[in-house]
């Protein structure tokens, strides 16, 4: 399954997977999600997928999601409980067609994003690692490593279109304004923010691994089972 928005990163890693397909085996089917939260401009985003999918023969399952007033908790945001339904999704449909692999457009850019908005909310070792590669051995990032300019560049190279989400720019979500007022200013200083920020993931997360292992390790020495 490939979950394609429209937006530039899912119609680059649709592209580049279709590329791939007859030399990798690959048998695609993509996979939108439509919440109808943006109206008219929802609405455009899944005819535009369906239509690339058309141009592409490709297999394309389009989804109207409604997402529940509240979530589990009074804290769960409108984007937390879009994201809960998306991957409940992907999940039922990954067993109906029997899917392999679930391949999600996540680029370097948000993985920085990430990093930043869990360094605000004083996250751990777990939390500063980011978004990982593979997930479950079930859901996975390609493009983890890849800038957001390097996608626009690829894009115009193939000369592929793409959607523009217009709640992207709101200052309501924390992290639009991670995107657009911290980062930039970070880029500013160090113009390698977004890629260092990845590494950093990258390098944190192994960290947690060790850490995770050698703890279990221990764990099995300190402890004695007497009654099963």
């Amino acid at each position: 399954l490939v979950a394609v928005s429209g937006g530039p990163d899912s119609v680059a890693l649709l592209s580049i997977l279709h590329e791939l397909a007859p030399a990798w085996n690959l048998a695609l089917t993509v996979v939108h999600c439509n919440y109808g939260l943006r109206g008219a401009e929802s609405d455009g985003d899944a005819a535009f997928v369906a239509e690339l999918c058309r141009r592409l023969n490709l297999p394309c399952v389009v989804k109207l999601l409604h997402i529940p007033a509240r979530g589990p908790s009074r804290s769960s945001s409108l984007q937390a409980r879009a994201r809960e339904l998306r991957y409940r999704l992907f999940r039922d449909l990954g067993t109906e067609l029997g899917a392999d692999r679930v391949a999600l457009g996540h680029t370097a850019d948000d993985q920085a994003e990430t990093v930043l908005l869990r360094m605000l909310r004083g996250a751990g070792l777990r939390g500063l690692g980011g978004m990982p590669h593979s997930r479950e051995h079930f859901f996975v990032r390609p493009l983890l490593t890849v800038g957001r300019r390097e996608i626009l560049s690829y894009l115009e190279s193939v000369k592929l279109s793409f959607r523009t989400d217009s709640s992207n720019a709101t200052s309501v979500y924390l992290r639009n304004r991670v995107r657009h007022e911290l980062l930039p200013v970070m880029q500013s200083l160090a113009p390698a923010t977004v890629r260092l920020l990845a590494r950093q993931a990258d390098l944190v997360r192994e960290d947690d691994r060790l850490l995770e292992r050698l703890a279990a390790r221990r764990l099995g020495r300190a402890t004695r089972s007497r009654d099963p």
